[in-house]
């Protein structure tokens, strides 16, 4: 049996997932819009990492996970959420206070390697309680991927979920860390901190809403 297909269809059911705007797009993109390319590849490489978690987890067996761990992602989606609300809200300072870098970006030490570490950590931690992702691959991600599938195509699809994920959003860093966009992001930092800073608060308090510890 050919798995060609299958396995087609759901690297473009991931992708077109991919592309949807969420938390991890705007982080990525403000952090390197804002001058620190190193911490958005550390989110980038936080949210493929998240996202593998869970394509591991749907591959084999993602509801016996979900239902040991139930308390834990609740936990996770708590602090994923209270985050999300204080990035908003301190994005929404920055632009009040007339700053040219995106507020609270998780660079550490002037963007040096624990800085990249730690935003991978905040990457990976935000990514993990995204109920967005979890719907996908808890319903979508299984349906697609055959029943009685052998491990090879398993691991491929994990294989494919990654590669996906941390090309897109390592581009994503490294489009919006161009000169010539930080550029246009430094002449438009006070809107664009006003609106990414709403969306965050929105995202956050979203996520809260759905937290069942």
């Amino acid at each position: 049996m050919s798995y060609a297909l299958p396995l087609g269809i759901l690297a473009l059911a991931n992708f077109l997932g991919i592309v949807s705007p969420g938390p991890a797009f705007i982080m990525v993109t403000r952090a390197a819009a804002g001058g620190s390319r190193r911490a958005a590849l550390g989110l980038a490489t936080g949210v493929a990492i998240a996202v593998t978690i869970w394509a591991a987890a749907a591959s084999f067996g993602v509801v016996v996970v979900m239902t040991r761990f139930a308390a834990i992602y609740g936990a996770v989606q708590l602090a994923g959420g209270l985050y999300l609300v204080w990035l908003g809200i301190s994005a929404w300072r920055a632009a009040r206070a007339g700053k040219d870098g995106p507020a609270a970006v998780p660079q550490g030490s002037g963007g040096t390697r624990g800085g990249y570490f730690r935003s991978i950590l905040v990457g990976t931690a935000l990514s993990l309680g995204n109920p967005k992702i979890v719907v996908f691959f808890a319903s979508i991600f299984v349906a697609l991927l055959p029943e009685h599938a052998p491990l090879w195509v398993r691991l491929a699809a994990v294989g494919i979920v990654f590669v996906q994920e941390i090309c897109w959003y390592s581009g994503m860093a490294m489009v919006f860390s161009h000169r010539r966009v930080q550029a246009l992001y430094r002449r438009a930092n006070v809107w664009v901190e006003r609106v990414a800073g709403t969306v965050l608060i929105a995202f956050g308090v979203r996520l809260l809403t759905l937290v069942r510890l």
